[in-house]
């Protein structure tokens, strides 16, 4: 901009402000995508019937649960039931920032105001996390039993690492109709005999039985030496996440090959480039031996996907009512003005009226990301004369 910060109003020189301060950003998703072209091609070849779409972010083979199938298309809400756990998983990504009494979602503190606001932007999958949601057994009863009450339609799940998770709240929440139950057994090493016994249970009580593991590929042996003993078991599902080293989280200490990743709003983080080998061989296992279990390839394009889905389905909520989603995650407004005190935003489809009628005033274009939570911070990315 080329005006004197003195006669621009307020809420645009903050704006203007902040965009001038924001550090460039050095994305290098361009940069991994030979890599991931390769890895579909490899895929393809040695896993035939494997299903890719979208250009590689949705990978996987067997079909989809309908909570991935909610994740992927960015209509589900994560919601925290405890961040305590039972366990210190080294590969573990949770949010350490929370307290561990934290409780909620991104879309609300209570299931009052989560629930309403699930309802105004259509989400159809929810998912109950922690922590270990079943540390806190008669919350996540109440909280299942809550939002499954009042939206039936909506496909529920959660998660667990399988040691606390045993036959009274399991019945119960088959009762109360939560549709899936998802065990990292990678946090008990792969078949821990209890756990084991816990998940055969569970999947008496519980239409659908997940397994979702990070791939880490020193302990590649043990998780293809365990995929029919989970058959076995009443697994459905596998959900395997390419590894990735978060930033203010355990795993960003956790040990292995290293390849850095910068998005394209600036977030930094790592992923093992030697992940989805782990995924194909697993593929390959599974196919060669034809075994019962649908195989979800949940790659860091696959979570950039998710989180595209994510800033679109809660832009109704986010955004002015000037604002305009004018792609996946991307907010539009202008703003005019005469001077420090007389100005306005305006709607991008409202311009050209506007416009007419205030031919005096200078114009500014605005964009911005759309946020991934309600309360999350405007990340202004474009303050622009026109």
């Amino acid at each position: 901009m080329t005006r004197q910060p003195a006669s621009l109003p307020a809420p645009l020189r903050a704006i203007n402000e902040q965009v001038n301060r924001a550090p460039a950003v050095d994305a290098n998703l361009a940069d991994l995508q030979p890599g991931w072209a390769d890895y579909i091609r490899q895929a393809k070849a040695q896993v035939p019937g494997l299903q890719v779409e979208a250009g590689g972010e949705n990978v996987y083979w067997g079909g989809l649960s309908p909570g991935c199938q909610a994740c992927k298309a960015g209509t589900w809400d994560c919601i925290f039931i405890t961040l305590r756990c039972n366990l210190a998983c080294g590969f573990c990504y949770s949010p350490q920032a929370l307290p561990e009494d934290y409780a909620g979602s991104a879309l609300g503190a209570t299931p009052e105001q989560i629930v309403a606001n699930q309802a105004r932007i259509g989400i159809t999958g929810i998912g109950f996390s922690g922590g270990e949601p079943f540390l806190e057994p008669q919350k996540l009863l109440e909280w299942v039993g809550w939002f499954k009450s009042r939206r039936p339609d909506q496909y529920a799940w959660a998660y667990t690492n399988g040691l606390l998770a045993h036959e009274a709240p399991l019945r119960q929440l088959g009762q109360l109709g939560l549709d899936e139950l998802r065990f990292n057994l990678a946090a008990t090493g792969y078949t821990h005999p209890a756990v084991m016994k816990n998940l055969a249970l569970a999947a008496r009580c519980i239409p659908t039985i997940t397994v979702e593991i990070p791939a880490i590929p020193e302990e590649a042996a043990k998780l293809l030496a365990s995929l029919a003993a989970w058959c076995e078991a009443g697994v459905k599902f596998l959900n395997l996440h390419e590894l990735i080293y978060e930033p203010d989280t355990r795993a960003a200490s956790l040990a292995g090959r290293r390849q850095g990743v910068c998005l394209a709003d600036g977030h930094r983080t790592a992923i093992n480039p030697e992940s989805r080998q782990v995924t194909l061989a697993v593929l390959r296992k599974a196919q060669a031996e034809n075994l019962p279990l649908a195989i979800n390839d949940c790659s860091l394009q696959s979570k950039l996907r998710q989180l595209r889905g994510r800033r679109r389905t809660l832009a109704p909520l986010t955004k002015a009512p000037y604002e305009k989603l004018v792609d996946e995650a991307t907010l539009e407004s202008y703003c005019h003005y005469r001077d420090a005190q007389e100005y306005g935003f305006c709607h991008p489809d409202e311009v050209d009226g506007w416009r007419a009628d205030h031919p005096q005033d200078a114009w500014v274009r605005l964009l911005r990301l759309a946020p991934l939570a309600l309360q999350g911070q405007s990340q202004w990315i474009a303050c622009e004369n026109c």
